[in-house]
């Protein structure tokens, strides 16, 4: 994303250190600027460090379970930045990242990048205790949450979920965080990491906790919570983010017959949701074979996509036929397409355009083969006659290469007399034009403007009464109206004839010294 037009003649450090608050407040609306200085005051800019000759990166710490990367680099004379949070366009992570930056007096380059090979190797001469020492102090709290769990009685086990569940369904009543969405979503963020602690002893019951959560916010979003509007902003619940912690805990299933079952419960419960979509790349698996197990007629077109690679032609084609046409047809033509069936495509357009005439449908077909006049002739007449089809440009390109194309012309006219008046007007049959403009009075000024000298008379007669009319009115805007159509009446009449015109509006208006100034120039 552009961020800031920088100067080449200094480095690309500096140009970064010389940042002020207000070029970094320019680069978006005040709400998101607000959040990211939040996020840089709070501490959220971590391991900030120079990469490259003319790149920057950091981690910011989004919410209790999420951190993002950020970069910030050069490209040309563009200052560019780039957060891999589902945000689009500038996130307030970026801006955090530019305040952080905007504030360092220096900063550090990265050197376990490039020699990571001598941290394992010192490492690797490390005594069990001490590497165990290293753990314990550096480990995250989850990880050692987990493995406190891993042998914990069933009953305790119960009873710590238990709890997670009914917090969730405490904080789901209650009305001021339902009415603050960032909030709403952070404690959300931090359900989601708590129960990944959970997820490999009971992957089922965790799996019903969470569809349930999602379902309750749903269902709350549709009530009317979980979005404010700031006026210049709006504040939101974000459910892709909630989509993407859920499939980072289905990640962490270790049983992977498991997990597929898991993951196949997730999609099928959000195919009902009208907020939560499923991206699937998000669960990145070695092996989606056992995928295969669940897809039938009734699978989404996402996880058809997904699972593409390992269906044949065939499967993939019954696939697809069984959806309404509306929604797959170029998904089958590019199968088609790649597959070498062009009869097949040729033959599926001839069915779908028997149903129901779609120019789009016309359009695909013509790139396959070639029609006779007579049939485009057809296809002409049907698109002019449905309003719903637009098909300018494939009339104007295709009505000289019929026979008869004057009947066309007056059936185009007759249902769409604006594209026809543009029709003509590409064409420069002018008589024709200003013929249409007792049906079309709109577009007499301007046709009068442009063809002036051809019909002087009556455009003589529109510049004097726009200018009469004009005058009936004060302000800057007029003035220059009345300006502009003295240009255009200038050149048809005589000189002295103009001069003493716009002597007299001088004379008479001399009090609108704004007028007066604009006429000068005249």
């Amino acid at each position: 994303m552009f961020l800031k037009t920088i100067d080449n003649s200094i480095s690309f450090k500096n140009n970064l250190l010389k940042l002020s608050q207000i070029d970094i407040k320019d680069m978006v609306d005040s709400t998101i600027f607000s959040r990211g200085k939040s996020y840089y005051k709070d501490g959220l800019v971590l391991d900030l460090k120079q990469e490259k000759e003319n790149e920057m990166r950091a981690r910011v710490k989004g919410s209790y379970a999420y951190s993002y990367m950020v970069k910030i680099y050069k490209e040309g004379n563009g200052l560019k930045g780039y957060c891999d949070c589902p945000h689009d366009g500038i996130c307030k992570h970026i801006i955090a990242m530019l305040l952080t930056i905007k504030n360092a007096k220096e900063f550090s380059e990265s050197i376990v990048l490039t020699h990571g090979d001598r941290v394992i190797t010192h490492l690797e001469s490390f005594s069990k205790r001490k590497l165990i020492n290293l753990v314990m102090e550096f480990a995250p709290e989850n990880f050692k949450k987990e493995i406190i769990l891993k042998d914990t009685p069933i009953e305790e086990f119960n009873i710590r979920i238990n709890e997670i569940a009914s917090s969730i369904k405490l904080d789901m009543s209650d009305e001021e965080l339902l009415y603050s969405p960032e909030k709403f979503q952070e404690k959300i963020s931090e359900y989601m990491e708590n129960l990944k602690v959970f997820v490999n002893r009971n992957p089922d019951e965790v799996l019903e906790i969470v569809i349930d959560l999602a379902d309750e916010i749903d269902a709350k979003q549709e009530e009317g919570y979980l979005w404010i509007d700031h006026y210049h902003s709006e504040e939101y619940f974000d459910f892709d983010i909630l989509s993407t912690e859920i499939m980072a805990l289905i990640e962490k299933i270790e049983d992977k017959k498991k997990q597929i079952e898991i993951f196949v419960k997730f999609t099928e419960s959000s195919a009902n949701s009208s907020y939560m979509s499923v991206n699937y790349s998000d669960l990145e698996l070695e092996d989606k074979t056992p995928l295969l197990a669940y897809f039938d007629k009734n699978s989404s077109l996402k996880l058809y996509h997904y699972l593409a690679e390992l269906l044949s032609f065939e499967e993939k084609e019954k696939f697809l036929l069984e959806y309404e046409s509306n929604y797959i047809y170029s998904d089958l033509l590019d199968l088609y397409k790649v597959y070498n069936k062009k009869e097949r495509a040729i033959d599926y357009l001839e069915e779908l355009l028997a149903e129901k005439f779609q120019l789009e449908y016309v359009q695909k077909l013509l790139e396959l083969t070639d029609i006779s006049t007579q049939r485009l002739r057809v296809f002409i007449l049907l698109t002019i006659e449905d309003r719903r089809s637009g098909g300018f440009d494939f009339i104007y390109e295709n009505i000289k290469k019929v026979e008869k194309k004057e009947e066309l012309e007056k059936l185009w006219e007759e249902k769409r007399i604006y594209d026809y008046y543009t029709y003509l007007e590409k064409e420069q049959r002018v008589e024709e034009m200003y013929l249409l403009l007792k049906k079309l009075p709109n577009k007499r000024e301007a046709f009068l403007k442009k063809y002036k000298e051809r019909y002087k008379k009556e455009a003589i007669e529109l510049f004097q009464q726009e200018i009469k009319k004009n005058l009936k009115t004060t302000g800057n805007e007029y003035y220059k109206k009345i300006a502009e159509y003295l240009s255009h009446l200038k050149p048809l009449i005589e000189a002295d004839e103009f001069d003493t015109m716009v002597h007299n509006f001088k004379s008479e208006y001399k009090r609108r010294r704004n007028f007066v100034a604009i006429l000068e120039k005249k």
